[in-house]
């Protein structure tokens, strides 16, 4: 796993592992760093695990700390582990997980181009970092973008072709959907076959907005309709300009249009 050079900055949010716990403080490396240390002082632990410092405290447990101040001289670092918020931890931890993910990706990737995980780093990863400072979300865009994004930092043009394709089969970008209830009926005469028109019309309409859309039949009148989009940009205006379409075709004819987003 790659390392980050130098030391924090105060106020930063920095993944720690415990290497001791004593009564009035834990002593703590951080992971996200070369050779630095910390300590928390009791005060800066939260009530919880005070009161049971050797339940939540143990050697080689993981938390997620606040920069409180750094000394530069002796490359240590004051923590708090009290300052930090349930969502900044989560946050933080996913972060965390997705570059180890992505040094994973950049390491599975050297070995099958028999290269060793420093060489790759120094082709691709630094590159990346320098720029981006986080390894994943780039990757996501190199998912979405292709190897443009690659030879944009400056990387070799046939090995940004060749990791961008290893990128995309192990990236699934995450989708935007809209699910809603819908009630479609019509009294003319073909009714029925109005229906069908309208459904059709729908999934065509959202073939030409690069969406999909699938509506399923529930019993007269209801209906699941559900569509997906590649952002929720898109998924919005697609599914407005659909249900529009929609209800138009059918007050045309003789029809009713409901929509119930869930």
């Amino acid at each position: 796993m790659y390392k980050k050079s130098g030391l924090p900055e105060k106020n930063d949010l920095t993944i720690c592992t415990i290497k001791e716990a004593t009564p009035s403080s834990v002593f703590v490396t951080l992971d996200e760093y070369e050779k630095i240390e910390g300590m928390i002082h009791v005060s800066e632990i939260t009530r919880k695990w005070v009161r049971g410092m050797k339940t939540y405290l143990k050697a080689g447990s993981k938390l997620v700390c606040q920069v409180m101040n750094v000394d530069t001289q002796k490359n240590f670092v004051n923590l708090s582990s009290r300052r930090v918020g349930p969502g900044q931890q989560r946050n933080k931890m996913q972060e965390w997980n997705n570059e180890k993910k992505a040094n994973d990706m950049l390491e599975v990737f050297a070995k099958q181009a028999g290269m060793a995980p420093k060489a790759i780093y120094e082709k691709i990863g630094n590159k990346i970092i320098i720029k981006h400072k986080l390894l994943y979300p780039f990757l996501q865009e190199v998912a979405k973008h292709g190897e443009a994004k690659l030879i944009e930092l400056g990387a070799d043009k046939q090995q940004s072709h060749d990791f961008a394709e290893f990128i995309q089969k192990r990236i699934i970008l995450p989708k935007a959907e809209i699910n809603a209830d819908i009630a479609m009926q019509s009294s003319a005469s073909d009714g029925g076959e109005i229906i069908k028109k309208v459904v059709a019309e729908a999934r065509e309409m959202a073939k030409a907005k690069k969406t999909e859309v699938d509506i399923k039949y529930l019993g007269a009148p209801r209906y699941k309709f559900k569509l997906v989009a590649g952002d929720f940009k898109l998924a919005e205006e697609a599914f407005k300009a659909i249900t529009e379409q929609m209800e138009k075709t059918l007050n045309k004819n003789e029809g009713a249009f409901e929509i119930k987003r869930e």
